[in-house]
């Protein structure tokens, strides 16, 4: 079972509780089609399945997924060094987010920053100024 939605709702509980993300990006954390509000810096969601499941004995596999967080505004500003710091203490290598019942975090790890600039985004109106990448491993019991 694909456990995109509920990693994003996990990151977005996250992102909102954590003590300096909210107030050094006050547009908030974007998943999915939702429009951008009036506020800058806001921040992208972007969740993929990366590979495989690795099916393990008995009922159970390894899914692992990969999250990229991205942050925009309307110009460069002198936070992107705080906003990039805060992102990459979002998810650390024990973190568990709330998932289905039949599924639990194993890991989160910190990827390289090769993160590739969009080019609409890059031509348009807004500036990327901070960004992290993530593997998450999900353990999931086959039903």
């Amino acid at each position: 079972m694909n456990q995109t939605a509920k990693i994003a709702a996990g990151i977005k509980s996250l992102f909102a509780a954590s003590p300096t993300l909210p107030g050094l990006v006050p547009g908030g954390l974007i998943y999915g089609i939702e429009k951008a509000g009036s506020l800058r810096p806001f921040a992208t969601l972007l969740i993929t399945p990366e590979g495989e499941p690795e099916y393990q004995t008995g009922v159970a596999y390894v899914q692992a997924y990969r999250v990229v967080i991205r942050v925009y505004a309307g110009q460069l500003v002198s936070a992107a060094g705080s906003i990039q710091t805060a992102l990459q203490a979002l998810l650390l290598a024990n973190t568990k987010l709330a998932l289905a019942s039949n599924a639990i975090t194993l890991h989160c790890s910190l990827e390289p920053a090769a993160i590739v600039e969009s080019e609409e985004r890059y031509r348009g109106q807004f500036t990327f100024i901070a960004g992290a990448a993530w593997l998450i491993q999900i353990q999931e019991l086959r039903s």
